[in-house]
């Protein structure tokens, strides 16, 4: 089977996981002029939509741009032991590039997965005749320069390189001098790194029986110690959520008379009655869960904020950022 579009397509990849494929792919998006299209052919990041798991990303791209469905959108499951037919993901391509005037594709957690069924990012740019454009943080720079031999020694274009985090010249101007192009350069974004009381939720499987006002929760503290020792803790950390149980109403009155985001409590032990209102009076959210409060920290540690198709404030910033700070014109010309 052959590629029917004759048109622009571009696979946004990495040399390691979290790069910010998708801050950079949505930006990219957004700053599109024109209909663009998005194929993201190896489902990842699992999440339950209307009774069905969809792909986090092309969940986000499909009501943030307007397209189709997200099984279309992102319509295989990886398996080691079980390969993709490179003709299926052609197929799926044709579908929808309909009517497009460029396909942006976004690869799976690195450039290498898949490559043992010849469907890695490399492979599937091949194949549908794209370039690559590597997205990376400053630490993977030796695994960049690697890639770069390995696209040149396949004939897969690299469109050039976008930094992460980072906006120190010296790393852009590193990479130039060994002939790698850099496009632009991310700034870290703390907003970006916020999460939400309902994603807290989500993961620990608890409930919300306070909804507070959604505040940004940019750090996660423990509330094990004394209310004297726990309130020194709790002022120097703003914008945050505590976890302790449910039965220390010593430890969340504390936290509320600071700057909180959120208190989870835990052991399925439900707060007193005047710490609820207290917290409906500030605003702040109230989760609670049936994990003790070491697992339930164990697990918000691994947790990674994600971008919510209906969060105004992150699609705003992570268009603005993209639009100011990428070379949009070299990546699309």
């Amino acid at each position: 089977m052959s590629v029917e579009c004759e048109i622009p397509a571009l696979v946004i990849s990495s040399v390691s996981e979290r790069s910010g494929k998708t801050v950079v792919a949505l930006g990219l998006a957004l700053n599109f002029k024109g209909l663009l299209g998005f194929y993201k052919p190896i489902r990842e990041n699992l999440i339950p939509v209307n009774g069905n798991l969809v792909d986090e990303d092309a969940h986000l791209m499909k009501h943030v741009l307007n397209l189709e469905e997200e099984s279309l959108l992102s319509p295989f499951t990886y398996n080691l032991f079980k390969g993709i037919k490179a003709e299926d993901i052609i197929c799926g391509f044709n579908r929808i590039c309909s009517n497009k005037q460029a396909v942006l594709l976004e690869g799976t957690k690195d450039i290498s997965t898949g490559f043992l069924h010849n469907v890695s990012s490399i492979q599937i740019a091949k194949m549908l005749n794209a370039e690559i454009l590597l997205v990376t943080d400053i630490y993977s720079l030796d695994k960049v320069a690697m890639t770069k031999l390995l696209l040149d020694k396949l004939k897969v274009g690299l469109k050039g390189v976008v930094l992460n985090q980072s906006q120190d010249p010296v790393f852009e101007s590193y990479m130039k001098k060994r002939g790698i192009e850099i496009l632009g350069s991310i700034p870290y974004l703390t907003a970006l790194k916020a999460l939400h009381a309902y994603e807290i939720a989500e993961e620990l499987g608890g409930e919300v029986i306070v909804d507070g006002e959604d505040r940004p929760i940019e750090r996660i503290l423990i509330g094990a110690m004394t209310p004297e020792s726990a309130l020194k803790y709790f002022r120097k950390a703003p914008a945050k959520a505590v976890i302790t149980g449910g039965d220390r109403a010593d430890i969340q009155l504390a936290a509320l008379s600071t700057s909180t985001s959120c208190l989870v409590l835990t052991g399925g032990l439900y707060p007193a009655n005047h710490v609820i209102a207290r917290a409906q009076e500030l605003g702040v959210s109230v989760v609670l869960v049936n994990l003790d409060t070491l697992t339930a920290a164990e697990r918000l540690e691994r947790l990674t904020a994600r971008i919510d198709p209906f969060d105004s404030q992150k699609i705003d910033l992570i268009k603005e950022t993209v639009r100011q700070n990428l070379d949009i014109g070299a990546i699309w010309g």
